[in-house]
């Protein structure tokens, strides 16, 4: 069982008085460290790519290092492995984070598999006449239903999980590209009552996120923004975009575009985030003017608003 010593020997060089701007891991990213770390504060790394990339580690030499994690399916219905719960520990450790985002979503559920729809590979060691209870993982976060059932589970979920890793857990706010089914509250409304019910619950708000749920849901972006408890934020972050078929899609291979900088701005009029990470990761030849640009105005607008 853990604790939550970790939280208070957080690395204060890095993540105190000031907001730390740091950038999602990748090749570029070990590129950017390797030329020198005076642009950047830190790196943000998925604890599932640490698992495939363990030679990663050894960018904390040289930079303080976040975890992130797409795994634990907070707002699902089945944990995940306990060797997976180890491996997550052991990153925790090695990494020496001072706390973990995870995105306010699922990725597994159980399910009921059926030979007549699913691949017969998925149905070995099981009755082969009936149907086969197993769990499903989508592969990535998915929004959940947006409802009180829901939030009682993510709420117990978020206390457990902080428990049981030692240190605090953030929730990140996912893009919607559509109302999820069954839902009888909006993702902000969802959002505040999690925060209304335990001060324990805090946030790694995603403007990119922010801005597409707008665009897809036909939202004023700014006043959804304003809707959100963002005292709660501690660290935010900056992504591209782009528009396909009519839709708003995340996209980490740009640079955040003037409307997310906005966002940004009038964020930090209210709040000072512990960090602000770049997601510039799907390119590992992403145009290192665009990066320096996009981090100089990050930093010029949280000294601006510092004062």
């Amino acid at each position: 069982m853990g604790s939550l010593r970790r939280s208070t020997e957080l690395p204060e060089r890095v993540f105190g008085a000031r907001t730390a701007i740091g950038l999602s891991y990748s090749a570029f990213a070990e590129k950017v460290v390797a030329e020198g770390t005076e642009r950047i504060d830190f790196v943000e790394i998925p604890f599932e790519q640490l698992i495939h990339t363990p030679e990663a580690i050894k960018l904390r030499d040289k930079v303080p290092l976040l975890l992130h994690c797409a795994s634990l399916s907070i707002a699902g219905n089945l944990p995940p492995p306990p060797a997976l719960v180890e491996r997550l520990l052991e990153c925790i450790d090695q990494t020496g984070t001072p706390w973990l985002g995870e995105h306010l979503a699922y990725v597994r559920a159980d399910g009921i598999w059926r030979e007549v729809a699913e691949h017969p590979a998925l149905l070995a060691g099981t009755d082969a006449d009936g149907p086969s209870a197993m769990p499903f993982n989508v592969g990535y976060t998915v929004s959940p239903q947006l409802s009180d059932p829901i939030l009682e589970r993510v709420l117990g979920n978020t206390l457990d999980w902080r428990q049981q890793l030692g240190l605090p857990v953030l929730l990140e706010n996912g893009p919607m590209y559509f109302q999820m089914p069954g839902s009888t509250m909006s993702q902000s409304e969802f959002i505040q009552e999690l925060c209304a019910r335990s001060d324990s619950v805090l946030l790694l708000l995603d403007l990119s996120h922010l801005a597409i749920t707008s665009a897809n849901i036909q939202l004023d972006p700014h006043a959804l923004l304003d809707s959100l408890p963002l005292d709660r934020v501690v660290e935010v972050h900056l992504s591209g975009m782009s528009v396909q078929s009519g839709v708003t899609w995340d996209d980490h291979s740009g640079g955040a575009p003037p409307a997310v900088f906005a966002l940004l701005e009038r964020l930090l009029r209210e709040a000072k985030p512990r960090a602000i990470t770049l997601e510039y990761n799907w390119d590992h030849d992403f145009p290192l003017d665009i990066l320096h640009r996009d981090l100089e105005r990050v930093r010029d607008l949280t000294e601006v608003h510092s004062c």
